[in-house]
């Protein structure tokens, strides 16, 4: 049974599969998916501008007092910065990475600077890196403010991990949970899109 499998497997020539063949057994490959919590909106906003949407974000805060926690900060920012570029949710969104969180009231004082009327900032609440063994956890919340007048007009927490299985063994083969190379990467642009869609619920209503 197993070597008509293989016969068939071989015949299904394509460009990628999930299942390596070899004369010694099957083996199939199950892509580790990243799984997102319910994101919490605590504040939404009641109406914004069709257009004219500047918006600039700073790198974010993180809770955890790790050796690194500047650098991750900005690594986070900027895979946020990114997804929600490709999601078009501003017109503008312009990366400050030169710095670390300076606290609101200056981070408001940067964004008047540079022609900005929206703050993005953001709080990891939650920091586990796995790399490609293990379980990798990210948690963020993320805040809004309308800079012409500080106004908060949307928060909301978010978390997604993703994580590696044993192998397991069934009768005709085994099968086997694979992460991408950067398991970080991935699960923090998934959580950030999910974020966007979110958010881009607001600012494009009819």
């Amino acid at each position: 049974m197993k070597f008509y499998m293989l016969f068939v497997l071989l015949c299904c020539g394509c460009a990628y599969s999930p299942v390596d063949v070899s004369l010694s057994e099957i083996r199939y490959h199950d892509d580790a998916p990243v799984v997102l919590s319910e994101l919490v909106e605590a504040v939404t906003p009641e109406s914004l501008p069709e257009s004219g949407l500047r918006a600039l974000i700073l790198p974010f805060a993180l809770r955890q007092d790790i050796a690194v926690r500047k650098d991750v900060g900005r690594e986070m920012a900027d895979i946020f910065r990114l997804a929600w570029l490709n999601r078009r949710v501003f017109e503008v969104m312009e990366y400050d990475p030169s710095r670390p969180w300076p606290g609101r009231a200056e981070a408001m004082a940067q964004a008047r600077a540079k022609g900005a009327n929206i703050l993005v900032s953001g709080n990891v609440s939650q920091y586990f890196e796995g790399a490609r063994t293990g379980r990798t956890s990210i948690g963020v919340t993320v805040e809004i403010h309308w800079v012409p007048d500080g106004t908060l007009i949307w928060s909301a927490a978010q978390a997604a991990t993703m994580e590696s299985a044993p192998d397991k063994d069934f009768a005709l083969f085994r099968s086997s949970r694979r992460l991408p190379e950067d398991p970080t990467y991935a699960v923090m642009r998934t959580l950030s899109q999910s974020m966007a869609a979110g958010f881009a619920r607001h600012a494009f209503q009819d």
